[in-house]
């Protein structure tokens, strides 16, 4: 009902979106300062018979319907500024979880084939290091994050600006499911029916920020919704990372001014998971299972990924010190990820 009464619309209540609100209280007692439209829907007398038509409608379409005090309510949301008072969801809730590490990877919806090659190969890494990915399944960035998480066997969660009674763009229907099919989740703060606007995406991308540990802005432009995305982690205390690009890019240039504002630049996947401290995150492991995806494994893998190259060169563009690359280099070799060609040259072996 206080969701109804929200709205959902361009703008937010803070006054009903207070993580400290006692939902009944407001029921009972709307909060002081409430914007009289607000208040009108508040006090509708037809609000609960509406809120249980919504509920309905999620039941019919088998979504699940969370709230601050469901268990499955994404954690990081908790305590949250203008924390949403429901979600409508498809797919595995764990997947929000705060116990699994997150990032966002969100940028332009016309990327360069500089931003694409590049949303894969950090994606991957990402995803190899044990990350879930969420994004916005919009075109562009958000699509190749998905894509790039899922080839690499990873789960991915999706924010959607509407309801989830029908996929936007409907032409990434089949990428949804392919995220629910792989244990991931589709998560919206839209009732169905509710067709996205120009105005509702910004509070799609306060979900994004809150539901990961950092976010990534791969390539935007000035105006870029990303960069609302990048702000909401920031006002968080989340990280920011931007990935740099040509100076001449348009699409660059609102990765270079998170970069002056402060965004960790990241310029290249084994030093955004560096920054992330996946060693310090899979350490502890006593099966071992983690070995490839450690950040000193990718330094190696990363330069193997077009084709085969000398000892040397893979050596000296991994940045490893040469005893620890040697101990990492046999490790992967022994686990058949590398194999050593003629003539002193590495490739990769079987797929990692």
């Amino acid at each position: 009902m206080l969701a109804l009464a929200e709205g959902v619309g361009q703008g937010l209540v803070p006054a009903l979106l207070d993580p400290r609100l006692d939902p009944r209280a407001a029921l009972a007692r709307p909060p002081a300062g409430l914007p009289q439209a607000a208040l009108r829907r508040l006090q509708a007398t037809d609000l609960e018979q509406r809120a249980r038509r919504v509920r309905a409608d999620a039941e019919r379409h088998g979504l699940a319907l969370l709230t601050p005090d469901s268990p499955a309510f994404p954690e990081r949301m908790r305590a949250m500024p203008l924390r949403p008072l429901a979600l409508f969801a498809r797919g595995n809730p764990a997947a929000a979880a705060a116990g699994a590490r997150a990032i966002a990877v969100v940028g332009s919806r016309s990327p360069t084939p500089y931003g694409l090659a590049a949303t894969r190969d950090f994606t991957t890494a990402l995803a190899r290091a044990g990350f879930v990915i969420w994004s916005g399944l919009a075109f562009g960035i958000d699509a190749a994050a998905h894509e790039a998480a899922l080839d690499a066997r990873a789960i991915s969660v999706a924010v959607q600006a509407g309801g989830l009674d029908e996929i936007q763009p409907p032409a990434h229907s089949p990428l949804a499911r392919r995220i629910v099919a792989h244990e991931g989740l589709l998560l919206t703060e839209a009732p169905c029916g509710l067709r996205p606007l120009r105005g509702h995406f910004p509070r799609r991308n306060r979900l994004i920020a809150a539901g990961a540990e950092a976010v990534l802005v791969v390539e935007a432009g000035e105006r870029s919704g990303a960069l609302h995305t990048a702000h909401h982690a920031a006002d968080l205390g989340r990280a920011v990372f931007a990935v740099p690009g040509p100076y001449t890019s348009p699409r660059s240039r609102g990765c270079h001014r998170l970069i002056a504002e402060g965004a960790t630049i990241a310029n290249d996947p084994i030093t955004l998971l560096r920054a992330l401290a996946v060693d310090a995150a899979l350490a502890g492991r006593p099966d071992g299972a983690g070995l490839e995806l450690q950040a000193d494994a990718v330094a190696i893998l990363a330069q193997l990924r077009s084709g085969p190259r000398p000892f040397d060169l893979v050596l000296r563009e991994s940045g490893l010190e040469r005893a620890r690359f040697l101990d990492v280099l046999l490790e992967l070799v022994d686990r058949g990820a590398v194999q050593r060609l003629r003539g002193d040259l590495l490739a990769l072996g079987s797929p990692v």
